[in-house]
């Protein structure tokens, strides 16, 4: 690692920690939802190294919100443990699902993904006498209200799919996986079982999207079906690691930030306009920035060690 990234690094590192100890409230509040982006976009960005297109992010954090959430209702059961059910719900139906779905390719494994999503929602809807249906779930809130613990256990929750996606491009599987994204029928002609390896980025990916959906409840301290399975976090899991850069360990970290901050600014200056503001805003970004924010900082950084040599 080159002595500028370490910085950069470094620097990132101080500020997640400082910070939460310098604001009130909202700004505690608003370091949780960029927590909470974070892993979903750095979970979905898991998916396109092995290069899948799906639509199914909100299905697994829905999974994990409501199997902690009902846990805790039912059996009193703590948020933690909770959390880690959610998680494992959640792989386990990505598995299951994936065994099938993972046999699609492009928009056809997105519609399938998206379909998912609609299903568990309806299921949740129609079986009031497990699930609550309409009314949804209330719970006390986590720590008491108290925004900081819950900032870093979120914070801690963000990491994790970070440090896979860097022990990912660090092992085999980057090589195994960028050979599925480029030519999925060559891969599987060189020995490589595109399904199993689908399948475990897949599952990977569903843990850190339910393990996230595990806490969700307990800090809002309520959860719907519209709300649990919306089908918006869906595309916000894949609008942010394009507009922080794809297949990168940083991309999606930038993406979160920049874009839930950037909508909670839209949402304040701009009331019910914010949404169109909003998508023009990013279908700009997304023409005029290919490579994600990441990409230009790297071009920008690239153009001027050439000019430092020159």
């Amino acid at each position: 690692m080159s002595r500028a990234r370490a910085a950069v690094w470094g620097l990132g590192a101080l500020l997640v920690l400082g910070l939460p100890l310098l604001l009130g409230n909202y700004g505690l509040h608003l370091l949780v939802l960029v927590c909470l982006s974070v892993t979903l976009a750095s979970s979905w960005n898991i998916l396109t190294l092995a290069g899948q297109l799906t639509l199914g992010h909100a299905g697994f954090f829905g999974v994990g919100a409501y199997t902690s959430a009902l846990l805790a209702l039912r059996f009193g059961t703590p948020a933690g443990v909770g959390m880690l059910a959610g998680a494992l719900a959640a792989t386990v139906l990505a598995t299951a699902i994936g065994l099938v779905c993972l046999r699609l390719q492009g928009v056809y494994l997105a519609i399938a993904t998206l379909s998912l999503v609609e299903a568990l929602r309806i299921v949740v809807l129609n079986f009031p006498e497990y699930t609550e249906g309409s009314i949804g779930v209330t719970l006390p809130p986590v720590f008491g209200g108290a925004r900081r613990p819950a900032y870093f256990v979120m914070l801690g929750v963000a990491v994790l799919p970070v440090l896979a996606t860097v022990w990912i491009k660090r092992s085999k599987l980057h090589v195994v996986f960028g050979a599925i994204r480029e030519d999925q029928g060559a891969a599987g002609m060189l020995g490589i079982n595109t399904t199993a390896y689908k399948v475990l980025a897949f599952a990977l990916s569903a843990s850190f999207a339910g393990l996230a959906g595990g806490f969700y409840p307990h800090y809002i301290t309520y959860t719907v079906p519209d709300t649990a399975f919306a089908i918006g976090l869906s595309i916000e899991a894949q609008i942010m690691p394009i507009l922080g850069g794809l297949y990168t360990v940083a991309g999606p970290v930038v993406g979160a930030l920049v874009l839930t901050l950037v909508g909670e600014y839209l949402r304040t200056a701009f009331g019910a306009a914010n949404l169109f503001v909003y998508g023009v805003t990013m279908v700009l970004v997304i023409l005029w920035l290919p490579d994600g924010l990441v990409g230009l900082a790297r071009r920008r950084w690239r153009r001027e060690g050439t000019a430092d040599v020159r």
